[in-house]
């Protein structure tokens, strides 16, 4: 059984809920199992960040509101500078 951590979790979730990419597409770039998007997806919706979170280990830090919205904020902006690299590729 795989470890992922909150970020890499929250990182797939975005990318479904907000880019709309396929969890196909997801599986074949990260090796992340459809079924398992769909849970953290699930949890994300009905819990927020802290669902993302293992229970049996709690190693992940849950950042303060101010932190969270700073590391949302950036994130964002890194996956929307991803997906203008991917635009600007296929252009090539």
């Amino acid at each position: 059984m795989n470890e992922y951590s909150v970020d890499f979790k929250l990182k797939i979730v975005k990318m479904i809920l907000n880019d709309h990419i396929s969890k196909k597409s997801i599986m074949r770039e990260y090796n992340v199992a459809t079924k398992t998007q769909r849970q953290w997806v699930e949890k994300y919706q009905t819990e927020g960040i802290s669902g993302l979170i293992t229970k049996r280990k709690i190693r992940d830090k849950i950042p303060t509101n101010q932190e969270e919205a700073s590391i949302e904020s950036l994130k964002h902006e890194i996956l929307m500078l991803k997906v203008e690299i991917e635009r600007l590729k296929k252009r090539l």
